[in-house]
């Protein structure tokens, strides 16, 4: 009997790792274009049973039917709140006055940046009964930000439980992207449920709490890896060495990349910053470690790493 509980303790998170959610989407995409996060959270409990879903269900909605707003992103206001309080609770529910005065802007509107997404899915939860948090911490999407420690929180998410195991999910970013100045919607399913062994590839948080709970590692490592994007975060790949978003070579040497699992199939290819095409690797395998040599480019850049043309890392590269 305590063979058997163990079993189905282990299997809980790989179930919900490997859920296919492809009936709840298909659901959710006939929704109304709800303008009340209540009316929402109603639909999702009468249609769907288990916790997964529901979160699911709410995820979808908010990423498909709220825009972000890039002309706030670009020219952001500063929020500040005045009240007082005479307690702590007192404190507490004023506070989520104010954030439910941002929810329903959110819905009435359909626009808003990764605030208004995470509050609005973490209010989901609460009308729900399933316990979730707001996350504030740092995100990187710039060459530029390797190895520049911000001074301040840049981004917002959430962190659900689930059938007693916490999950992080990223509303904004599982909603689209930005692109030469427009907002891209592309529904992305790896920001849903992020798999633990990546959450620091992307995401930092600021408390330490959070930190502790999904691994370790500082700011600074943090802000020093490589940006990692969408080929080799979704791939069961993963980068060896350099582990240093910023890679020093001398003239007479070439760049070496070492990937773990890296399909044999795939097509690596690179391009330096400025040139218009992508470029062939010279590729050698030994066992499940995968070699990939780059051409030095003689010259300080930023370089681009493609699997199967699709973006995958970045880095800068600076000649001693």
């Amino acid at each position: 009997m305590r063979t058997h509980i163990s079993i189905l303790f282990l299997l809980i998170p790989i179930a919900f790792y490997s859920q296919n959610f492809d009936d709840v989407d298909a659901k959710v995409l006939v929704y109304p274009r709800y303008s009340k996060v209540e009316e929402l959270a109603k639909k999702i409990e009468k249609d769907f049973s288990t916790d997964a879903n529901k979160v699911r269900a709410g995820f979808f909605w908010l990423a498909k039917n709220i825009r972000y707003n890039l002309k706030e992103f670009y020219n952001p206001k500063q929020r500040y709140y005045s009240f007082e309080y005479s307690s702590i609770t007192e404190k507490e529910q004023k506070l989520q006055g104010l954030k439910d005065k941002l929810i329903a802007a959110t819905f009435r509107n359909k626009t808003g940046v990764c605030e208004e997404y995470a509050q609005s899915l973490k209010k989901i939860c609460d009308l729900l009964g399933i316990e979730a948090a707001v996350i504030k911490g740092y995100v990187r999407n710039n060459v530029k930000e390797i190895g520049i420690i911000a001074n301040t929180t840049n981004h917002a998410w959430n962190a659900v439980k689930i059938d007693g195991q916490w999950n992080i999910l990223d509303a904004t970013w599982g909603a689209g992207f930005e692109r030469n100045g427009r907002w891209i919607r592309e529904f992305n399913d790896y920001f849903f449920n992020m798999p633990r062994e990546n959450i620091f590839k992307t995401h930092y948080p600021e408390d330490s709490i959070w930190v502790l709970r999904f691994g370790r590692m500082s700011l600074e490592t943090f802000f020093n890896q490589p940006i990692y994007k969408n080929a080799l975060l979704k791939s069961k790949s993963e980068l060896m060495t350099p582990t240093s978003g910023i890679i020093e070579v001398v003239s007479s040497k070439d760049i070496i990349l070492k990937f773990k699992n890296l399909d044999s199939s795939a097509l690596i290819s690179y391009r330096f910053k400025g040139e218009k095409y992508a470029k062939k690797t010279i590729n050698s395998k030994e066992k499940n470690i995968s070699t990939v040599l780059i051409k030095n480019p003689k010259r300080n850049s930023e370089l681009t790493v493609f699997i199967n043309n699709s973006d995958a890392l970045h880095f800068k590269v600076i000649q001693r």
